[in-house]
């Protein structure tokens, strides 16, 4: 993802493990509670090291670029605090150029936490992608007081806008995860993209399917879909072309089924109809009585008898 981002491949030095993003915070009452990153790694590559925070977005928020900033000023406040305690560990003895007050020395740093959101909704997310998108009447305000307003912006991937160029760039199995997200408008579509790329999506694993079945509605198919364990990746994998082949037969015979099962009906009707109006004709049977046999009027019955050539 990040690769699609910068337009390149990721450098060779590139690597990155996840590390907690929990956070505890208490609000003015006192009151605690907790905070989740949906992900949140510590990265090197270029020669620096920084935290990748990565947050999965299906619906618009309208309070998501504060919301984002708390996270990310959270991570910030965790890597002074790393700092501080350090510091404290070490009895580091501060300089006038240094905050002894809090514990801080000027040669101290803290690494940038840089985040990407991944939106992955069906209607385009156009604001709020910053905080100040959230803010009443700052066209109002002269230029220079707007200045004075903090920001926070979002930096927003809307997934299922992705160019086709940009996902054949992609060397994971995200690109069919996007691939068949962009087609599911119309079962054809996302047909035709299972049985070009079969190669993918005859094995399949099934962390890339739960990422396809939250964001798409086939449930159709993943709902007869039968799994085996991968003995060299550890993982589970299914054969979506088999299902819709499976799906496609199954269907067909219950056609065939349900063609017959008409079939026989109208036959069963016909007949019925052939004797009643016999009987009629024969003066063996009064017509309103054969009508009422056969769940008619008695001037539907009449037609009837029309067709047949007895009236």
């Amino acid at each position: 993802m990040v690769g699609v981002i910068l337009g390149d491949k990721l450098p060779p030095d590139w690597e990155c493990r996840e590390i907690r993003g929990f956070y505890t915070i208490r609000n003015t009452n006192g009151k605690l509670s907790a905070r989740q990153r949906d992900f949140l790694g510590i990265a090197q590559a270029w020669g620096n090291r920084f935290l990748l925070g990565l947050e999965h977005q299906e619906n618009i928020g309208l309070t998501f670029p504060w919301r984002l900033m708390e996270m990310d000023c959270l991570s910030y406040g965790n890597e002074i605090q790393k700092n501080q305690q350090k510091n404290s560990a070490n009895e580091v003895h501060y300089s006038t150029e240094d905050d002894f007050q809090y514990r801080y020395r000027k040669s101290d740093q803290i690494p940038p936490v840089l985040t990407l959101t991944l939106y992955w909704g069906k209607k385009p997310w156009k604001e709020p992608l910053s905080l100040t998108h959230m803010m009443a009447h700052m066209g109002t305000l002269p230029k220079k007081m707007q200045l004075l307003a903090g920001d926070y912006r979002v930096h927003l991937v809307q997934m299922r806008l992705i160019a086709d160029e940009d996902l054949r760039k992609m060397d994971s199995d995200l690109k069919y995860v996007l691939g068949i997200m962009k087609c599911t408008g119309s079962r054809k579509r996302y047909e035709d993209y299972i049985y070009r790329n079969k190669e993918f999506f005859s094995k399949i694993p099934k962390s890339a399917l739960d990422v396809i079945e939250t964001f798409t509605s086939i449930k159709d198919i993943t709902g007869s879909l039968t799994y085996i364990l991968n003995p060299d990746t550890g993982e589970e994998e299914t054969n979506m072309c088999k299902a819709l082949r499976d799906i496609k037969k199954h269907a067909e015979r219950k056609g065939r089924k349900q063609g017959r099962k008409q079939g026989l009906q109208q036959g069963i009707k016909q007949g019925t109809l052939a004797t009643l109006t016999s009987l009629v004709v024969d003066g063996l049977l009064q017509i309103e009585e054969a009508a009422k046999r056969v769940d008619l009027s008695v001037s539907a019955f009449r037609i009837e008898m029309k067709k047949a050539g007895l009236l």
